[in-house]
């Protein structure tokens, strides 16, 4: 009877869309779609909608849901019941919510499609929001109607930020009410009254639709801070942890200053939690005693982690953390990393293999100023060579904020060639004539062992609503690096190079990622072209610093680092002949690059799904003259483009995504393979005689974790 009922009810209280009557709908009808229809405005979002109601809808793709069901990570496909009673309710549920939310005559009813073969219903909530209370005027005061007692010190501050309340206005619902009470609250609590609360009441008029706001405030006696309790620190010295608080005993006690120190803490390594009080029974004429209370991490961790990249395969890092090392805050990390080029989708496998403690001090005289350091050894096989390194780093950094901070580094290393990328166990002066980059019998030497002692200046500034998965929000770093004065260094230079990405909300689930980068290299002393040396080898010297680009976290479209000059990988057979299978990159000493990234939900699939498309370019170019190497096949300092998608899965961990780009305005050596292209060099033909592959246009990427 209930069900009859309800049918009823349905077909009475809203149209129904179809050539299938309302009595066909049994108890096993499914909901397929759900839509929101306005008749005027639409102030509200679509997902803090879906949050009101109970009926869910069964999505699209169901096809390919139910072929890929067995996977953990795709939403499966099960059963959205239709019923007509919950459908009353959600019409109840978002009426109440536009009440609360300040549309005192919003309308809401339905409209719903039946298709009786498939069994599924169509349902489409409609919603006239009608006009918005709107707030008329905010008046302050104090609790039960006594006058406020305000600091004359911050006396402008507050009428600032009475002024802005009310310059504010708009609409008034339950939320803005409850804002407006606790920004007051909160500015007396950062003003010296860690017991002060705030009560907002709205007068309405419903003829005018305007509400005139009262704020009794509580404020409590103003206090200062007179000393600090800690409490549940069992390895750490207290002064260790009230030391990274930014006030200080005899201060006026400040509410936001404390959270601030408190959010610092639990950065720490051996906080696991941190909690900020002042208990009432502890306020004295003389001040408040503000009470900290850890939890502390167990001493030692032992953590590993696994990823992909197109051009380094998996890749593991395992970590020993000692979180309190000779006791306080300090830590002792000792780490190993494996990038092995095991299952890389690029030709040549990019192999990294890195070993190395590092000691972190947090607090080094200020609590924003913190140190590292430590010595490594590193073994890698990629486009640039085979070698191994050893060195130390060390760094000095001023925080103010995770996302704002200057550092000033010192990196000491010396490198052992094993052999150089360009040419497996040849010297140049085989290999460049017969590229044209050096004439016969001439090129110069290269140096097995390099040694650097660079100093650089980094910094970022920026701010995201989230680090793991952002939507809004930007970042930027600037770096400058310079080669330490003095004979050590093998090459001498200045570099200059500047990052950033942006994130912008279109939508609740829609919105756009820009990325862009610009570097400038000026070499000199031992850096510069000698004599009748190549500028070709010249260049090499640097090759640890001059600018590429191209690849999965890059321009996508090409391979690593392959966008702008590159020449074959000359390699030798048994029988003497030369033959090549991949491009190196040459680099150069200006780079310029870009990216515009639309981001998209995956219809039908869970929310942690995404589709994008992307539009990437770049230029890598040498601007000094001295290091051209004189060869127009290889130069290739255009600006390069490319477009492209793919799909991409929110994990606890970063996204999981493919991507396929594919080059707008390749190169000459983009479309050729790089053994045809050395046959025709060494027969004095240009690079363009070879065949061009127009398949050649397009690559694949793959990558867990943060590609922007």
């Amino acid at each position: 009877r209930v069900a009859a009922a309800a049918l009823a009810l349905l077909a009475a209280a809203a149209p129904l869309h179809a050539q299938d009557a309302p009595s066909s709908i049994t108890p096993a009808t499914e909901v397929r779609s759900i839509e929101f229809r306005f008749d005027s405005t639409s102030t509200l979002g679509e997902e803090t909608l879906r949050e009101q109601i109970a009926l869910t809808e069964r999505g699209g793709m169901v096809g390919l849901r139910k072929f890929f069901g067995f996977l953990p990570f795709v939403a499966p496909v099960v059963e959205h019941l239709f019923d007509p009673l919950e459908l009353q309710r959600d019409v109840i549920r978002l009426g109440n919510l536009y009440r609360q939310s300040g549309f005192l005559e919003a309308r809401v009813s339905y409209d719903v499609r039946y298709a009786a073969e498939p069994d599924l219903i169509d349902v489409a909530y409609v919603i006239d929001e009608g006009p918005p209370l709107l707030t008329r005027s905010i008046e302050y005061g104090g609790a039960e109607g006594a006058p406020l007692a305000l600091p004359r010190s911050a006396v402008d501050r507050w009428a600032r930020l009475t002024r802005a309340e009310r310059e504010a206005g708009g609409r008034l619902g339950q939320v803005e009410l409850q804002g407006i009470a606790a920004r007051a609250g909160r500015w007396f609590r950062i003003h010296g009254y860690p017991f002060a609360t705030a009560v907002a009441e709205a007068g309405v008029d419903t003829a005018a639709n305007r509400a005139d706001v009262t704020v009794a405030i509580s404020q409590g006696p103003r206090v200062r801070v007179r000393g600090f309790e800690v409490a549940g620190n069992e390895t750490v010295p207290a002064n260790h942890l009230t030391r990274q608080l930014p006030i200080a005993a005899g201060d006026w006690y400040d509410a936001a200053e404390l959270e601030e120190g408190r959010q610092q803490l639990v950065q720490l390594d051996i906080v696991r939690l941190a909690l900020v009080d002042v208990p009432r029974e502890g306020v004295t004429d003389s001040g408040a005693m503000v009470r900290l209370e850890v939890t502390e991490n167990p001493p030692n961790l032992v953590s590993g982690s696994f990823g992909f990249v197109s051009d380094g395969g998996i890749t593991s890092e395992i970590e020993w953390v000692n979180r309190s090392f000779l006791g306080g805050v300090r830590t002792l990390t000792v780490a190993a990393i494996a990038q092995t080029g095991f299952l890389a989708l690029e030709d040549q496998a990019q192999q990294v293999f890195r070993f190395g403690p590092t000691l972190f001090q947090p607090y080094v005289g200020h609590r924003r100023l913190s140190a590292a350091g430590g010595p490594f050894i590193e073994y890698r096989d990629d486009l640039r060579d085979r070698s191994w390194a050893y060195g130390l780093d060390a760094s000095l950094v001023w925080a103010a904020a995770p996302l704002r901070s200057v550092s000033l580094g010192y990196t000491f290393s010396r490198r052992r060639i094993l052999e150089y990328g360009f040419g497996e166990d040849l010297d140049p002066v085989e290999y460049l004539p017969i590229l044209g980059l050096a004439e016969p019998g001439a090129g110069g030497e290269l140096e097995r062992v390099v040694r650097r002692g660079v100093v650089r200046l980094e910094g970022s500034y920026g701010a995201l609503d989230e680090f793991a998965n952002p939507r809004r929000g930007f970042v930027v770093r600037p770096r400058l690096e310079l080669t330490a004065p003095g004979g050590f260094n093998t090459s001498e230079y200045v570099l200059l190079d500047v990052g950033g990405t942006s994130f912008l909300p279109i939508t609740n689930r829609i919105g756009l990622a820009l990325r862009g980068a610009a570097g400038r290299i000026w070499p000199y002393g031992s850096s510069l072209p000698e004599g009748d040396e190549s500028p070709f080898i010249a260049l090499l010297r640097l090759r640890d610093v001059t600018f590429t680009t191209g690849g999965t976290r890059d321009v996508r479209g090409w391979g690593s680092q392959l966008v702008g000059p590159k020449i074959p990988q000359v390699q030798q057979g048994d029988g003497g002949t030369f033959f090549a299978d991949r491009y190196a990159p040459v680099g150069g000493l200006a780079r310029l690059a870009g990216s515009v990234e639309l981001r998209l939900p995956l219809p039908g699939f869970a929310e942690a799904w995404q589709t994008f498309g992307f539009l990437d370019g770049g230029r890598v170019w040498t601007p000094d003259r001295r290091f051209a190497l004189g060869a127009g096949d290889f130069e290739q300092d255009d600006f390069f483009y490319a477009v492209g998608g793919g799909i991409s899965y929110q994990t606890v961990v970063g996204a999981v995504q493919l991507a396929v780009g594919y080059k707008l305005n390749p190169s000459a050596l983009d479309l050729r393979s790089p053994d045809e292209v050395l046959a025709a060099r060494e027969a004095g033909l240009p690079a363009t005689a070879a065949e061009a592959r127009s398949g050649q246009r397009l690559h694949l990427h793959f990558a867990i974790g943060s590609t922007f």
